[in-house]
């Protein structure tokens, strides 16, 4: 399972357990500090470390993928992109908490309590969540091309593979598609397939007129068989295979020129690991 559905609302699992921890945290922040003169202090010491390892998160990936921000600066300010790298988050937010934790036992001890309570919550969650992704792989069911010839997307496997779930009614689908038919034509090394979902070849013909979009390898699932079969609760959701047909990761939500970069940086990684000599 990639995302869940809450009413008309889909969240990424790896954002859910973002927000559990930050919760978690939160509640036993409270909880030990309830009978401390300085509860209100020490609560508002984790605010502050969210705020900044937050903060932390979007400035590396802008650091790291600064050559696509050069041409449109505001897509700096996009962040429904997704584009951060969690680890310097946290790792900043951590050392905020021991900065404001010096000298002071009482800080430390309830932000140990908290932690390991948060931990024994969290890390259960994470490996479940990493087991089910484990088993998602290139779907089997069939889908139809323009023509309605049956195509199994599992023939494309061979090379970086980067399957896209869309949809014509979806507004962050429309709004990221100039930036998949670009990488597709830059991008020759992976193969980029577009699965519909729930719609007809005219309805998709007639969105790629009207916005002057050339994108090849579009592909029908009529009962939206796929996007359920791997888990993925909203559109539009991108999977990212390697040549061996192994999921790398996942994005639920528009995909910036940043974005996507950061993903294909991610499959080349995985399809040219470095060579260790003995």
């Amino acid at each position: 399972m990639l995302s869940i559905s809450i009413g008309s609302f889909a969240l990424a699992i790896s954002m859910l357990i973002t927000i559990v921890a930050i919760g978690v945290f939160l509640v036993m922040t409270h909880w030990f500090s309830r009978k401390n003169e300085e509860s209100a202090k020490i609560k508002d010491g984790f605010i502050s470390a969210i705020i900044i390892g937050f903060i932390a998160a979007r400035v590396t990936f802008v650091i790291r993928l600064w050559s696509e921000y050069q041409e449109n600066m505001w897509q700096i300010f996009n962040l429904r992109d997704g584009g951060f790298i969690p680890y310097y988050g946290w790792m900043i937010g951590v050392l905020v908490l021991i900065v404001l934790s010096r000298g002071k036992r009482a800080f430390t001890r309830v932000y140990l309590s908290a932690s390991f309570v948060t931990f024994c919550v969290v890390v259960p969650l994470h490996y479940t969540a990493n087991y089910y992704s484990s088993d998602i792989s290139i779907p089997e069911i069939p889908v139809r091309d323009s023509a309605g010839e049956l195509i199994n997307l599992q023939t494309f496997q061979g090379k970086p593979l980067v399957i896209n779930y869309w949809a014509t009614w979806c507004p962050p689908c429309r709004k990221e598609m100039p930036v998949m038919e670009a990488a597709q034509k830059q991008h020759s090394s992976v193969t980029f397939l577009f699965v519909n979902q729930g719609e007809d070849p005219m309805t998709a013909k007639r969105f790629f007129t009207s916005q002057d979009l050339e994108i090849k390898n579009v592909f029908y699932d009529p009962a939206s068989q796929l996007s359920r079969a791997s888990g993925a609760a909203g559109l539009p959701t991108t999977l990212f295979f390697d040549a061996t047909g192994k999921l790398v990761d996942s994005h639920m939500g528009e995909l910036s020129n940043a974005s996507l970069a950061h993903y294909l940086q991610l499959l080349n990684k995985n399809d040219n690991p470095q060579k260790v000599n003995p």
